[in-house]
């Protein structure tokens, strides 16, 4: 039996724990991304820990107390720009977790206003996760990451509305359970056929299939005893755990799987795993970094190796389809001798052939056990224009035999060594020897020559043209269509003095206001244009949307970031609501899809 991968809602709650007396008063001095589903709250040097780790990953969600490196990973978003100026100078109160799901909360106090007071969460539930600041006032969202893609499922909050934590799906809190509930709760679910352990994720918070197959385990439950007995077994058991995390009296463990590698964590021994399959440590915190470190170093070898093999599959594509070509060029080549027959024939019976005819069959006498040979002729030529054309067909074919047999057999070498490395790719589990293996690829590798390759560079990164507008006061609007389209747009169409929107913290098209130089943007064009930077971004359904704006000069390209991505300082923001009648009535063929940015 394999481990499900896990840090179930126990983990977390022991993390939590062992993070609250060094994070109570940190103060933020900024926030990175080091990847698409985590934000690093980055504090002030003291004494205390100097950063808050939060990641939402699907399958991998982590929350880390940590010493931050020198040169930390960041991935430049408006996410964590948005966040970090508001949270910068900000005091954290408190961290908790709500009930027991997989949710953490860090209270914050101050940042860009003194008296602010915002939450951030962290909800770590499944493939649908969000990390979500709030305004603790006024309830509102002030900016949300998604760790998913896509409108499938019920639509989640967006900035300015209010925040809905995810539904706990009827389950109750069992620390709040008594024995009467309990009953109440299981016993008709058991007599319903339901499996033990499938009741037990069902009824109560906290419990995955991890904990719940071990709390069946520790019942003894025999699939023979009546639905009463099992929930009265089950009760002890129950009891037993809810205790202990109530007490907080908890055992992290490492655990596993049957590869030798990590699968996952748990908070209390276990009598389901082999007790070989799972390593103690003294703090949660330190079986998590474990966890994370291996399957860092497996999840960049998994990585390596998918990429490898894709890679070393499409080298033999190309490799087999370069073969075959060849391989019908040697048969055409093979017809050199012919050529050279041919007219070597003409020459000897240039009396037999009539100026002006298309074909010619001739016997060739020095050869008896050939046939007659069909001769095809130029009838605008001479019988010796004709035999000078196949002799030199032949040269040519002679002079390609040699080259296609020269490049068939490098081809056929390479492929040999190809299929080599791909064997050996697909059995190798060591991440050193899968580097090897990309080294050896290197010289077998078929690369487009340097005038090929900066030109389909140069086609990968120009972009479409930008929708174009007119706001009520004549002046051009500009909407970016795709990440490449953006970028096109704001660094090499628009100019230092024109504005620039965004829909704030939303992937959506970049918009320019063309302006003369030093003079304002007209207030009724302002708000045409962010309702056009509304309706082309994911937030296009929401009844209102923040749209940041600042004059082009502003803005900054981070460098090695994707298409569509910037940095921008001095910006206002604006709240409109976006307007599919607008949009019609400034550019009426205007019915395009929002692209993200």
């Amino acid at each position: 039996m394999d481990i499900v991968p896990s840090m179930d809602a126990f983990c977390l709650q022991v993390l939590i724990r062992e993070a609250q007396p060094v994070l109570r008063g940190a103060k933020i001095s900024r926030v990175l991304q080091p990847d698409r589903w985590s934000l690093l709250l980055v504090f002030q040097r003291g004494r205390g820990p100097s950063g808050l780790l939060l990641s939402v990953k699907p399958g991998a969600p982590r929350i880390e107390v940590s010493t931050i490196m020198s040169d930390p990973a960041h991935v430049p978003s408006r996410f964590a720009d948005l966040v970090g100026s508001r949270t910068k100078g900000a005091l954290v109160e408190e961290i908790e977790q709500i009930g027991l799901e997989r949710i953490v909360a860090v209270h914050l106090k101050g940042g860009s206003a003194p008296d602010a007071a915002m939450t951030f969460y962290a909800e770590m539930s499944g493939p649908r996760s969000n990390l979500v600041l709030v305004d603790r006032a006024s309830r509102t969202i002030i900016g949300r990451l998604r760790s998913f893609s896509g409108s499938a499922g019920e639509p989640a909050s967006g900035p300015c509305e209010l925040y809905q934590p995810p539904s706990d799906r009827g389950r109750v809190d069992p620390r709040s359970v008594g024995e009467e509930e309990f009953h109440q709760l299981v016993r008709p679910r058991v007599e319903a056929g339901i499996e033990a352990a499938g009741v037990l994720m069902t009824c109560f918070a906290g419990l995955g299939p991890l904990m719940a197959r071990e709390l069946v385990a520790r019942a003894g439950l025999s699939p023979q005893a009546a639905p009463g007995d099992q929930a009265r077994s089950l009760w002890k058991p129950f009891r037993e755990l809810i205790g202990r995390v109530s007490d907080g009296h908890f055992e992290p463990r490492l655990l596993i799987g049957d590869n030798g590698q990590p699968k996952g964590l748990a908070a209390f021994s276990l009598i389901t795993i082999p007790a070989d399959r799972q390593v103690a440590y003294a703090t949660m915190s330190e079986a998590a970094a474990a966890y994370s470190a291996n399957r860092g170093a497996v999840v960049t070898r998994e990585a390596l190796q998918t990429a490898l093999l894709r890679r070393l599959r499409g080298e033999i594509a190309r490799a087999e389809r370069l073969s075959a070509k060849l391989a019908g060029e040697a048969a055409i080549y093979k017809e050199a001798d012919l050529h050279a027959r041919k007219g070597q024939l003409l020459v000897a019976n240039s009396a037999k052939v009539r100026r002006g005819q298309r074909e010619i069959t001739l016997r060739d006498y020095g050869d008896p056990a050939q046939d007659d040979l069909q001769i095809e002729l130029d009838p605008a030529r001479s019988v010796a224009e004709n035999a000078k054309r196949y002799f030199t067909l032949h040269r040519k074919a002679k002079r390609g035999a040699e080259i296609v047999k020269g490049r068939l057999a490098e081809v056929e070498g390479r492929l040999t060594k190809l299929r080599g490395l791909i064997l050996e790719a697909e059995g190798e589990k060591m991440l050193g020897e899968l580097q090897r293996i990309e080294s050896a690829l290197v010289p077998q590798a078929r690369r487009l020559p340097a005038r090929d390759r900066a030109r389909l560079s140069a086609s990968k990164t120009e972009g479409p043209e930008p929708r174009t507008f007119r706001s009520s006061d004549g002046l051009p609007i500009l909407v970016g269509k795709s990440g490449p389209g953006n970028d096109r747009l704001t660094w090499r169409l628009a100019r230092s003095h024109d504005l620039w929107l965004h829909a704030q913290g939303i992937p959506g098209s970049h918009v320019v206001v063309r302006l003369d130089k030093g003079k304002p943007v007209p207030p009724r064009t302002l708000r045409e244009a962010a309702q056009l930077a509304a309706y082309y971004s994911r937030a296009r359904g929401q009844v209102k949307v923040p749209v940041d704006y600042a004059l082009r000069k502003y803005l900054r390209k981070p460098k090695a970031a994707a298409p569509g991505v910037v940095l921008l300082s001095q910006e206002k923001t604006i709240v409109v609501g976006p307007d599919a009648g607008l949009v019609r009535r400034l550019h009426p063929a205007a019915t395009d899809r929002p692209r993200e940015g």
